[in-house]
This record gives C-alpha cells, structure tokens and sequence, in this order.
C-alpha cells in the first residue's frame, strides 16, 4: 500500500504593514536596521520610513524593500493618508526638535484618524511620572503624549482603529554620555552636574530598540500580543551607576584614565552646546532635566523586565557599551 505524504504546511505570509516616525533620529535608524534583520523581517509584510527631509531620507538609500516617506508634518490630511496607504502598526518616536510635543500630537491624532492602524507604539521617556511641569517641563510633557496615545484607545471590536496600543518608556540613553568625548579624551575626565551619591540606570539605545521591535512584530488576538497591548513598558540599563562607577566602567573598557568630576548644571549646558551643535537646544534641555531627577534621587531603580522576557537577558551594562564605543569616543574627541 503506498503511503500517503502530506503536503508541505502552508506558512501564511505576514500581513503586519509597519510605519515609523519620526526615523531620522538616532532611535528611529537604530529600530528599522533591528526590523530589517531576522527574526523580525518575517514577521511583518512591509516596513516604511516617515521623514522630514528628503535629507534625511537620503541615508535609507541603500536599505533594499524599504519605503521611504517625506512628510510635512504639518499636512494632516497628507499624514492620515501615508498612514492608510502603508500601515496598519505604527510606532511613534518624538523627533528630536523644539516641536516635538506639536508634532508627535499631530502623529498620534493622524494614526486615530486612519481607518486601517490598530497597533500604535509610543515612545516615550522614563521618569516622566516623576517629573515635575516647572522643573522638567521637557520630561513631563512625555505624561500628556501617554495620556493621548491612550485616549486613542476606543471600545469596540478587533476592527477599530488604534484598538491596541503599547507605552515604552525609555531611560536616560547611555549613548548621551559620548557628547563628553573632547573632555574624556583631552582632560581625562567625564564632567556630569550630579553629585557621587546620585545614582541612575543609563540605558543603550540598542536594548530599547529591541523592546520596540519586539512589541511591533507581537500578535495576539487583539492585535499586539498580550503582555504588549495596553502595557506600559519602562526600559532602563541593567546596572544602578554613580559617576565615579561610570567613569570606571569607561576607563576599563577604552583604555584611558577617567575620572568623574560633579559640575554646575551651567557649565553642563556649556559642554553641551559645543559636543554637538547638531543637537537640538530642547534636547540637551532635557538631559538636563533628567539630570535633575538623578540629583532629587528620582531615578534610583533598574526595570529590565522587559528585556528578560523579551530576549533573556538583562541588557547591556555600561562597560559593554563603552567597548561596542570605543574607537567612536576617540574620533569625536578629536
């Protein structure tokens, strides 16, 4: 009798299209190069770039099956129509301007509108919750975006719009720390305005990217899996540091001598406006701001939850990241 061989298994193709936005910054760049390799790449059908300037969408030139999108961010009708046409997930990043807030309202408001998004994505900042609006009013308008990401959260069935959303909180980047290049290289030092009792969690800008990623390519019945949908999600680094722990881990992992001097937060502003001038003035006001959470011991707490269920491991410590930025620390600091 001869036997019977079952046909292969049908695997059905991914039906999740992903917008990203804003995805010129550091955040958005870093997302879409993790979404671009597997495992993620099989689990969506098409993944689009939305960016402010033809500029800036030059640099995805060479990221083969990529769509790229230049938007006028002002254009709502144009925004609700890019967000029908290529997605039904998207994720938010607030761009890195003095607008941020106005357009990332915008962005929120454009994926309410759109008939087809039922997964939204926002990133925002941990230690919003602690932050006060006359004190750190750049860190606490993160809680006013939660709460309109959250009203875009509508009763109805599976086929509503925005009826499955997700927070990420991210902490204080790590990679912040590099704008301190010319001082580490040329005087030995890290100057930061905390004191050496101040602790914090500083978090790679990898580790968040892969919770975004994780979360973005998630399904459940609902849309994002459970676990994701409806969560808010705080990312930190794995490790409370002081200054003095943080220059050690660098002076381990680049090969120099550091040492962390605590300084004014005017002299910080002066350090940081001649790192980079490309960075925008309201984001060096919110390291800043987040600075003074450090010092009014508001960010004394580690949140790896996300990235032990996630991925297993409790993401990259700092010496970790000072190796992956070693031969980078010492260009800039040229």
């Amino acid at each position: 009798m001869a036997t019977t061989v079952p046909p292969p298994a049908v695997v059905p193709k991914p039906a999740r299209k992903i917008m990203v936005t804003a995805a010129e910054g550091l955040t958005g760049r870093y997302l879409i190069d993790l979404l671009m390799t597997e495992p993620h790449r099989s689990r969506y059908l098409t993944l689009t770039a939305l960016c402010f300037s033809i500029e800036a969408a030059a640099g995805f030139a060479d990221y083969p099956g990529l769509n790229v999108v230049v938007y006028d961010p002002t254009d709502r009708r144009a925004l609700r129509g890019y967000m029908e046409a290529w997605a039904d997930t998207c994720m938010l990043i607030p761009p890195a301007r003095k607008d941020k807030a106005e357009i990332t309202r915008t962005l929120i408001d454009a994926a309410k509108a759109a008939r087809n998004v039922h997964n939204l994505v926002f990133l925002s900042a941990a230690g919003c919750d602690y932050a006060e609006y006359n004190r750190q009013p750049r860190l606490r308008e993160f809680i006013d975006l939660e709460a309109a990401v959250m009203a875009a959260h509508p009763e109805g069935p599976p086929a509503s719009s925005s009826h499955s959303t997700c927070i990420v909180r991210a902490g204080f980047y790590a990679e912040n720390i590099l704008l301190y290049s010319r001082e580490m290289n040329a005087e030995g030092r890290i100057p930061i305005p905390i004191d050496d009792i101040h602790r914090f969690a500083p978090v790679a800008v990898a580790d968040v990217v892969a919770v975004c990623a994780y979360c973005l390519t998630s399904v459940g019945p609902q849309g994002l899996a459970e676990g994701v949908r409806d969560e808010v999600l705080t990312v930190t680094g794995p490790e409370l540091v002081s200054g003095r722990k943080l220059a050690e881990a660098a002076s381990q992992n680049l090969g120099m001598k550091l040492v962390f001097e605590s300084i004014s937060e005017g002299e910080a502003m002066q350090i940081l406006k001649a790192a980079d001038p490309l960075v925008d003035d309201s984001e060096k006001e919110y390291i800043l701001e987040y600075y003074s959470l450090v010092r009014a011991g508001r960010t004394n707490y580690v949140s790896n939850t996300p990235m032990m269920l996630f991925y297993g491991h409790r993401g990259i410590h700092p010496g970790g990241l000072f190796m992956t930025y070693s031969s980078l620390v010492s260009k800039l600091g040229l």
